[in-house]
């Protein structure tokens, strides 16, 4: 539980290395925000990790929904 109370965002969050990363860090004890593109795939993988995990809509390469995202 080294990440108790911390949150991290994690891009490209919903597959592959940005979802690996994600559960490592719930295991670990953090909060995660999984921020991708792919509604669909974020919104599984946010449920499938649990409570501790939420699902944003975020394009990185636009400026404004990166913005809005922290």
């Amino acid at each position: 539980m080294r990440l108790k109370d911390k949150v991290a965002v994690i891009t490209g969050g919903a597959a592959g290395i940005g979802l690996a990363c994600a559960q490592r860090f719930v295991a670990e004890g953090a909060k995660v925000v999984l921020a991708d593109i792919r509604d669909a795939e974020g919104t599984a993988a946010a449920q499938a990790i649990g409570e501790a995990a939420r699902y944003v809509h975020c394009d990185v390469g636009d400026k404004a929904q990166v913005d809005a995202l922290v």
